[in-house]
């Protein structure tokens, strides 16, 4: 039976190369948004969505906004499985439980079973010391050789190499973000070492499973900090920073838990003697950048919610400066980025099946 989605690619696609791509964990928030960000794309075909409940479910049961356009079910057939029939894996996965499904994908020796590039949107192999992941994920890493394997997938700073990239790994929400505020600065020699950061989340960024403290009731006019100078995503924004050129920088970060369903509102402060210097770097940084847009006013997170965009702000005193970034952390902060990593992977145009969606008004 064809669907509406069938309709409307039909005569676009016929003389176009569709690649076949896999989402392992598809009912999750992020998997559910992969999923339907994907059904929009024009140059893919999703051949599998697994999940470990559901299975013989159509998506579509799952998620009933997705009635008419799509007939996929849910599996339960193995990550190799999916990974030797497809272009391009999605692991929509825990964190700590994605290590142990990429170890299945490589041999004792770390050979690649599977000629599929995988984009991981986990925590699992963000960073690049194993006894750091520990540290700050409470586990020992179970495939620490294959850690340095993934490139960090951050759209817009590392093209060239996520372009030539088998194995990418999405970045954090917190730390999509962050980044965005911090790279130019960075880049630019300009960063000092010490930043403060405060940052709201939206309840979404807790997961599809209600956990005591993160379910959205108890949310729901409230809002208080957790994690305070503690979060697992510091060491990969501070590895990234790094990476850029930022001499050992120190991020003091404060995470929030707002009460919205959607978005991440981050607020860094530093003191520096180049204030303007700063700000006109993160200017020139993103002036081509098609999915950072730069506001002159603090920017909202109903301005991005449901989108891939960045909405930027820079605000600026005598020996300070304050950089304000919001993002969707669904979408920038996983699966809009995970699309975008996937589309430079396959040499694709970066924006397929990243503008169809846009944010309600008011």
């Amino acid at each position: 039976m064809s669907t509406i989605l069938d309709q409307l690619y039909s005569a676009h696609t016929k003389t176009q190369q569709k690649y076949k791509v896999g989402i392992c964990g598809a009912t999750g928030y992020a998997g559910g948004e992969l999923v339907r960000r994907l059904l929009m794309h024009p140059a893919v075909e999703i051949c599998y969505i697994t999940s470990r409940q559901g299975q013989g479910q159509c998506i579509s049961e799952i998620y009933p906004s997705l009635a008419g356009l799509s007939t996929l079910a849910l599996t339960n057939h193995e990550a190799l499985e999916v990974a030797q029939n497809v272009d391009v894996l999605f692991l929509a996965l825990p964190h700590k439980a994605t290590m142990e499904t990429v170890s299945q994908l490589f041999d004792q020796d770390g050979q690649p079973l599977t000629q599929a590039k995988i984009i991981d949107l986990s925590g699992d192999f963000r960073l690049n010391e194993p006894q750091t992941y520990t540290a700050h994920y409470k586990k020992e890493h179970s495939c620490p050789h294959l850690l340095k394997s993934f490139v960090y997938g951050m759209s817009e700073w590392h093209k060239d190499l996520i372009a030539q990239a088998n194995y990418v790994a999405n970045p954090g929400c917190f730390a999509t973000a962050i980044n965005l505020a911090l790279a130019p600065l960075a880049s630019a020699g300009l960063l000092p070492q010490q930043v403060s950061v405060f940052a709201a989340t939206g309840s979404t960024g807790s997961g599809a499973t209600p956990v005591a403290g993160t379910h959205h009731p108890q949310r729901t006019n409230n809002f208080k900090v957790y994690k305070v100078l503690s979060h697992q995503h510091v060491p990969e924004i501070e590895m990234f920073l790094s990476g850029l050129g930022a001499d050992k920088p120190h991020i003091s970060f404060i995470p929030a838990s707002a009460p919205m369903s959607h978005g991440i509102f981050v607020t860094a402060h530093m003191c520096l003697p180049q204030v303007d210097e700063a700000a006109k770097a993160i200017t020139e940084a993103y002036q081509d950048a098609s999915f950072i847009r730069l506001r002159t006013e603090s920017p909202q997170v109903s301005w991005v919610k449901n989108t891939n965009f960045a909405d930027i702000a820079v605000f600026v005193q005598e020996g300070e400066l304050v950089v304000t970034c919001v993002i969707d952390n669904l979408v920038k902060g996983a699966s809009g980025q995970a699309i975008h990593n996937m589309n430079l992977m396959l040499g694709l145009d970066e924006h397929l099946g990243l503008l169809h969606s846009f944010p309600q008004f008011p």
